[in-house]
């Protein structure tokens, strides 16, 4: 929220330094800056009355004034047109700084101007550039442009939090200053001038929806005439960034700055029937609002109707058809409290986001709101003449209690460490306009209207602390001994995993678990169980957000996507993260492990350059073998898979202990196609919470002293047999002696009878209490290859 410096200290009863005032509101967690400085030559500045107006001798656009500043007359060259003999105007002398540059005599055509008519622009009053500044014709001559508005001025920005909507206000804002420096307000509401005249003679209203319209209350103004605002009024306004429409228009929109209270002011003989009516929608209903924009609505969008059409979006904005204009003489005017959750939806839906709408998403004082008409009637009057309505008509089904809370001192110093006295307390909350009922010897402390932040007795603590002082509260050094908890085995395992993978040369990303059906449906996941099982989310922030994943797979194809588009093809990553699925009488959140390949390895070998190549299904087998030997310390075992987002050839589950963890495998080419990604992918994932995180602590085994016999061996295997079954018979005939086993070929081709393929394995035999043989190692060999005959399997002969 932008605000003007000066206007805030109007409503306090002793000034604040600028620099004072933006440290307190940080401290009191409006964190609040500078934005500029203007008018720092506005004492310079001179109040002139043109005398005379000549036209130049030479130059037809320019004009020679005679300006009278009190103690001479100046002879000044101008340009501007908007100006007449009698009129007020500020005037800059020579050597006076005018938006950074210094001013000084000029000859224009041989005339010597001695100085310059201000527009509003040059002195940094407001954005028009067009034309001379035309001041109150009760402005004294001579006098100083200070005098009327100031020694200039500073605009101060401030991020006021999402819940202190009582912040988005003039007096909000000047109420948290005046408990923090104990300054008193200095401000009242104006009360109505009324007239003799009924409301009731004129308007009706009706409420259709208390739900979404707790209040809804108007005044009437009769004989109003619509012209420019007085020039204090747009000072005021143009200031902070809003723009000067007319008199009844900018006293509007002031009063919502100064207050924080919306209001809209309709053209009562444009209101059809003289009714108004709040009401939600019709279907399809449409409406053109003051910025001419046209909105089609739905049954969920509170609207202010008259007898035939919707003239306004409650909260949000006024239609076109019954806006004041420089015909308007009847005025009614409406001040209302909306459902904050409602005008929030509404103004998303319908991309409508206007300071009215903001202000009532945060929440607007229900208790000031007919005050607050009253006060902007009278305003109105003051601007724009008329005659105000003896009364109003104020709509409500009651408006509900204060709230009251508890608050324990001994809490409240317990929890900010401090040892405030209970007289001390209650000062404190009683500059902030909190009442304390009793004191038993709990206090019982009386929320105020506009506080609607408060909600327990948390909140009263945190509001001490903070007119209190945060740098007032003594820091206590973290005491010895203190206990730390140790991280899980879990957490340890999940720091080991990001540090191998990385090791490796993979990069770690988070996603979130939200994503469309859309997502899961490109993935190819929907055709298997569980990932098809997925949970809907009941009030979804967008359709892109409305359900929660079942497989990392989605999450990583999108990144994988997203780099295929801006030229980075070669892509691996890994993620740790959760899914979700139900089962049929439970929801199921399990802990999983993604990694994803693409694109180019690079392999460091001896040689240089680097090897570069494909990435392949091998690859990942490897990393995940690695994973498991490093973070587990064991071997996972490789079986058949079928799952339709894999390739049907290239894919494996992934076993430890009989039990299935995980599977990896090619995605299957028609998805990457879908997705316009140009490489291969190969993707694994494994279910952690399977994983048995307790590994055994490392013994030392010291390394053998006897030299081993390393053996090739080359077998003729049926093209459909796994090769893990012919890893366990080769394990299990040669016992301990067997210390590594890995496969180093499968060939299928020539010289190969159909229907097999050829593996070869490479075994390392050692002893650890003597010397092997050669006689011992063919004895072993001759025994796997007599169990591997009665599985189909024999020795390649050629």
């Amino acid at each position: 929220m932008l605000i003007s410096y000066r206007w805030l200290m109007d409503y306090l009863k002793e000034n604040v330094p600028v620099k004072e005032l933006v440290n307190a509101l940080r401290n009191l967690g409006l964190y609040a800056t500078i934005q500029k400085e203007i008018g720092k030559n506005w004492n310079e500045i001179l109040i002139g009355e043109i005398k005379d107006i000549n036209k130049h001798s030479k130059y037809d656009h320019l004009l020679v004034c005679n300006v009278d500043v009190r103690d001479k007359n100046l002879s000044i060259v101008t340009g501007a047109k908007n100006i007449n003999i009698g009129d007020k105007v500020p005037v800059a002398l020579p050597n006076t700084q005018i938006l950074g540059v210094t001013l000084e005599k000029r000859d224009f055509g041989g005339i010597i101007s001695e100085g310059m008519l201000c527009s509003e622009y040059e002195l940094e009053f407001s954005d028009d550039k067009e034309g001379i500044m035309i001041l109150p014709q009760d402005f004294k001559v001579g006098s100083k442009f200070s005098e009327y508005f100031g020694d200039g001025d500073y605009l101060i920005e401030i991020d006021v939090p999402s819940n202190r909507g009582d912040c988005l206000s003039y007096i909000g804002i000047a109420r948290e200053v005046s408990g923090y420096f104990g300054i008193p307000l200095n401000f009242e509401y104006k009360k109505p001038k009324d007239s003799t005249y009924s409301i009731k003679e004129f308007a009706d209203c009706e409420v259709w929806d208390y739900e979404l319209c707790p209040r809804f209350t108007l005044k009437f103004i009769k004989g109003v005439k619509i012209g420019p605002s007085p020039l204090w009024l747009r000072w005021k306004i143009e200031r902070v960034g809003l723009r000067s429409i007319n008199n009844v228009v900018d006293v509007t929109n002031y009063i919502m700055l100064e207050t924080g209270q919306p209001l809209h002011a309709y053209d009562f003989d444009l209101i059809k029937g003289g009714k108004l009516i709040v009401r939600r929608a019709k279907q399809g209903e449409k409406i053109v609002l003051i910025n001419g924009e046209e909105k089609e609505l739905d049954e969920n969008v509170l609207v202010i109707a008259d007898v035939e059409r919707v003239v306004g979006i409650g909260g949000i904005m006024g239609g076109k058809e019954t806006e004041i204009n420089e015909n308007t003489e009847n005025v009614l005017l409406e001040a209302a409290n909306f459902m904050s959750v409602n005008i929030r939806r509404s103004a998303r839906k319908l991309g409508l986001r206007t300071d009215a709408s903001l202000r009532f998403e945060r929440g607007v004082d229900i208790y000031r709101t007919a005050e607050i008409l009253d006060y902007a009637a009278e305003m109105i009057r003051l601007v724009a003449e008329g005659e105000i309505s003896k009364d109003k008509i104020d709509l409500n089904q009651g408006l509900p209690p204060l709230p009251k809370i508890f608050l324990r001192p001994q809490r409240v110093n317990k929890i900010l460490g401090t040892e405030l006295k209970e007289h001390e307390i209650t000062e404190i909350l009683s500059k902030i306009e909190f009442k304390v009922i009793s004191h038993n010897p709990i206090l019982e402390i009386e929320i105020p209207s506009h506080r609607q932040d408060i909600k327990e007795e948390i909140d009263l603590i945190e509001e001490i602390a903070r007119f209190y002082g945060y740098n007032n509260i003594a820091s206590l050094p973290l005491q010895k001994g203190m206990v730390v908890d140790s991280p899980l085995v879990e957490e340890i395992v999940e720091r080991k995993i990001r540090e191998l993978l990385s090791d490796i040369g993979l990069y770690e990303t988070i996603n979130f678990s939200f994503m469309s059906c859309e997502d899961l449906k490109n993935s190819g996941v929907l055709d298997t169980s569980p990932f098809n099982n997925y949970i809907n989310i009941q009030n979804p922030l967008s359709l892109e957000n409305s359900v929660l994943r079942t497989s990392l797979l989605p999450s990583l194809l999108k990144v994988a996507q997203i780099n295929n588009n801006r030229q980075n093809k070669d892509v691996f990553l890994f993620e740790i993260g959760k899914v979700f699925y139900k089962n049929t009488s439970d929801y199921i959140e399990e802990k999983h492990l993604a990694i994803l390949l693409s694109g180019e390895w690079y392999t460091n070998t001896w040689n240089i350059p680097y090897e570069i190549r494909k990435v392949d299904f091998y690859d990942l087998k490897g990393i995940i073998e690695i994973l498991f030997e490093k973070i587990w310390g064991t071997k996972p075992d490789f079986l058949n898979s079928t799952y339709s987002f894999l390739h049907p050839l290239r894919q494996s589950k992934i076993s430890l202990n009989g039990e299935i963890v995980g599977y990896l495998g090619e995605v299957n080419p028609w998805i990457t196609q879908e997705m316009d990604l140009r490489e291969r992918v190969y993707f694994a994932e494994i279910n952690l919470d399977k994983l048995n995180f307790v590994k055994e602590k490392t013994k030392y085994k010291p390394i053998p002293i006897y030299p081993g016999i390393k053996r090739d061996l080359a077998l003729l295997v049926p093209e459909d047999m796994q090769v893990v079954n012919l890893e366990n018979v080769i394990r299990k005939v040669s016992g301990n002696l067997l210390k590594n086993l890995s496969v180093i070929d499968v060939y299928k081709g020539e010289k190969i009878e159909e229907g097999y393929k050829s593996v070869t394995f490479s075994m390392f035999f050692v002893s650890e209490d003597y010397t092997l043989t050669d006689n011992e190692v063919d004895d072993i060999i001759k025994n796997i290859l007599l169990n591997l005959s009665e599985i189909g399997v024999y020795l390649r002969q050629k």
